[in-house]
Parts: C-alpha cells; structure tokens; sequence
C-alpha cells in the first residue's frame, strides 16, 4: 500500500475543504493508499508535518492554497533529497498561481478524480530560496505586494479574489519605490524600484502578471525576474501597467531577466512576500535557485 500523508488546511478557501475530505479519502482509498491525515491549525504546521512524516510516505497531497503549498515545500526542503516524497495538490486557495503553471484543475473536485491514480507522471520543479526560506513560485516586493498577507483572513474567505482588491485600493496613497542594486548571472543593475517578481511560474499576482509559456521552463533552473522601474509620470505609470498586462516585458521601465541567482541590496529595510505569504524583511538578500528539488504528481490534472 502507498504510504500517504494528507495535510488539510480547514480555513483555506472559505473552508471548502470540509465539504470534500471524504470525497479526498475515498479516492485515495480507493487507489490503494494508506492514510494519515494531519490538519493545520497554525502557520508553520503544514511545513512541520512535511518535514517530520515525510520519511515515511511516498506521497503527501496538500490541500489549501499556495501558502498551503509553499510550507509542504519548504518542510520537504529540509529533508535530503533522497527521502523526499512526491506532492499532490489540490487546489483550495483564492489565487491558486501555483495550480495555473501546473495545470492542475481549479475545480477541487476535477483534481480529486486523479488521486486514487499511481503516481507514474510527476514533473519536477525548482524551488526558490530567499534567505533562509523557500519558495514555490514566487518571491516578490514593491507596492502592493504585501496585501496578499494585510488582507484579513475573514475577508478572504467571504469576499476571494474582490477583498485583496479592496484592499490594494486602500494602499494606492502609499506607493513607494526602493533604490536596489542589483547582481545576477549575466550582469549588474541599479534603479529605483517599484516591483520586483522573482518567479519560477507562468502566472503570478493572481494572473496579472503572465510569461509566455515558451520562454519559461519549471525545471531549467533559471527565475524569470520582472524589475519594474520608477515611473515618471502618471501617464508612464499607466503605460507600463498595460505593458504587463500585455507581456510586453521589452519596454523602458521593464526588465525581464533569466538566471540561476540574484542578490537584491537596498537603501533601507524591504518588505518581501514569498508564494503570497509574508516573507520578511530584507535590506540586502541572495536569492537561489535549486533545481529540479521537489516532485509534483501531474497525472490527469494533479
């Protein structure tokens, strides 16, 4: 029987997950498995759960969104490479960028279907380091990037997607650049700052900001990096907006860059996220890419 961990995120996604745990069992029941079921109930649980019952599966199939995601990696992170199991995702969480780049169905119950499957199609994946943290898909900073973790959590669940809006329109009097240099594989660069997206993923920000799926590859062991410039203007603030929008990445006050490490140093302390949790607070951060560190089980759709 394949050993299973299944870690349960009950307020993730306005607490959908109570209404298909016993959907989750049966099919993964009824594929053989043997199950052991762990449920959060507190930020750090789900990465403590990995990292401590991870030896002892060969799957571990998270529930939640990509915060959920990014504590299963990040405990699995701590474990030698040897011994790391397989992730399944199903998807629960508000954005759900993590599940965009996979693939995997939005629907929890079209992603449930698969998982009394064998594992036989799994996809590795790089994972991020900023500091001494992981991340899935995303390391960001700038103006807004912080409203995935200011945005009450009872708003989440009541409102999705609408109260992180709400709540980036309350910070529009507060936006703020950061002068960074900037050190990569291929070169140097120092500019004052609005955004910055280190990235291993086709979408971030909730699908605001997407790459063209030809020029990123999940396990090539390269970021894609999105530097976005200090406008001078309001009109040019307007303009690169609609160039992101566009994924149209050459322009003056964008930047899209292709390596394997980058190091941030700035003037003063800056807020980072990581996969849209918070990701603390940096004057100066190397972030690292391990490639091909985790395995995430893609058969029809997980």
């Amino acid at each position: 029987m394949e050993k299973t961990l299944l870690i349960v995120n009950p307020v993730s996604g306005k607490g959908r997950v109570k209404t298909i745990l016993l959907d989750i069992l049966s099919a993964l029941c009824a594929g053989g498995a043997d199950v052991r079921v762990c449920v959060t109930e507190k930020r750090g649980d789900a990465s403590d759960f990995a990292e401590r019952l991870g030896p002892e599966v060969e799957r571990v199939v998270c529930t939640g969104g990509d915060g959920s995601l990014n504590e299963v990696i990040s405990g699995l992170m701590r474990l030698s490479p040897e011994v790391r199991p397989a992730i399944s995702y199903i998807p629960l969480g508000t954005t759900n960028d993590m599940a965009t780049s996979l693939s995997i169905p939005k629907d929890p119950k079209d992603a449930i279907k698969e998982l009394g499957a064998p594992l036989s199609e799994q996809r590795l994946l790089d994972v991020g380091q900023l500091g001494q943290d992981y991340f899935g898909y995303v390391a960001a900073f700038g103006t807004f990037i912080n409203v995935p973790f200011t945005t009450p959590q009872a708003a989440k669940n009541t409102w999705g997607y609408l109260a992180y809006l709400v709540e980036a329109l309350g910070q529009l009097t507060e936006i703020t650049t950061h002068h960074a240099r900037v050190s990569y594989d291929d070169g140097y660069i120092e500019s004052d700052l609005l955004f910055g997206f280190v990235t291993n993923s086709l979408t971030v920000a909730g699908g605001i900001v997407r790459f063209d799926e030809s020029h990123v590859a999940l396990d090539d062991g390269l970021f894609e990096v999105l530097l976005i410039k200090k406008p001078r203007n309001l009109a040019e603030l307007n303009t690169t907006l609609s160039n992101i929008l566009k994924r149209s990445f050459n322009s003056e006050n964008l930047t899209l860059l292709h390596t394997s490490r980058i190091s941030f140093e700035f003037d003063g302390p800056v807020q980072w996220t990581r996969d849209g949790e918070d990701g603390g607070v940096y004057r100066s951060v190397e972030i690292v890419n391990h490639r091909q560190a985790v395995c995430i089980s893609v058969r029809g759709g997980i």
